[in-house]
């Protein structure tokens, strides 16, 4: 772990210390900073933080012998996806939360539930994770996960827009939480997770169980800019796809944003 005051995005610090070669394949580097002065989302969004409020990192991994990066670059979301169910089980211990209270919302947002009756009837945004690669196929071939998560304060503070998507964990759980604690435990989690997909394993049956979207109405725009309505009927654990009903006829949907929930119950 490299631990840094300020910078402008800790991903653009992972990729250089890859490009410098400091980043061996059987040993990922964790880059965590206390803010950033560009941090980014997906699509080019703006991360926004306050100095110490949030957890802000970034993996960096190299292809190689020992390495979690698969041969095969199609699978290299399940690193991206072991990031967040390291994360989202350290948050569930350190806040006292049910299993399961923390969701993933496709493709790459961590969220809290609020769950009544056993039914989540909403949910707010507590994190996201932006994934950048380069080199695909070659020996040099490299992985970059980036994920933010907001601990503490009132995030429409630095953006009016997110109050109503968005929150810290403090506010969602009504109680104090140890930054350092919930680091320390997220890093020790990963750091399993990341062993075990370099010995081929991947924890599809958590990747699933915390998915937030089964069963629900959704609208996406699709990789190609292309709008598409449709029922989620699951989560192919092989390629990352959401699975979607339009029209009794189902789609493997391997990349886009879902942009409104239409109905969200789900047990």
């Amino acid at each position: 772990v490299e631990r840094l005051d300020a910078v402008d995005s800790t991903n653009d610090v992972a990729r250089a210390r890859l490009l410098a070669g400091v980043v061996a394949a059987d040993t990922p580097l964790l880059i965590r900073a206390e803010t950033q002065s560009a941090g980014r989302g997906r699509r080019g969004r703006a991360w926004l933080d306050a100095p110490g409020t949030g957890l802000l990192m970034s993996l960096a991994l190299r292809a190689g012998a020992g390495s979690p990066l698969s041969p095969d670059a199609d699978r290299w979301w399940r690193v991206a996806a072991e990031f967040s169910l390291a994360v989202a089980d350290a948050i569930e211990d350190a806040a006292g939360m049910q299993i399961g209270t923390v969701g993933l919302k496709w493709p790459n947002d961590l969220v809290v539930r609020n769950i009544e009756g056993g039914v989540t009837r909403s949910f707010r945004k507590v994190g996201g994770v932006l994934a950048e690669a380069g080199d695909a196929g070659s020996e040099s071939a490299w992985l970059v996960v980036g994920l933010g998560l907001n601990v503490r304060g009132d995030v429409s503070k630095l953006d009016p827009a997110l109050a109503a998507t968005a929150t810290s964990l403090e506010i969602a759980t009504g109680r104090p939480i140890d930054r350092e604690a919930l680091f320390t435990d997220a890093v020790a989690r990963l750091e399993g997770r990341l062993g075990a997909l370099a010995e081929g394993r991947f924890d599809v049956a958590n990747w699933r169980s915390r998915q937030l979207l089964e069963g629900c109405e959704v609208e996406l725009e699709g990789g190609a800019g292309e709008a598409i309505s449709g029922r989620v009927v699951g989560h192919d654990g092989a390629s990352g796809a959401l699975i979607l009903s339009v029209d009794g006829t189902e789609r493997a949907i391997l990349a886009g944003e879902v942009t409104k929930v239409v109905r969200i119950a789900i047990p």
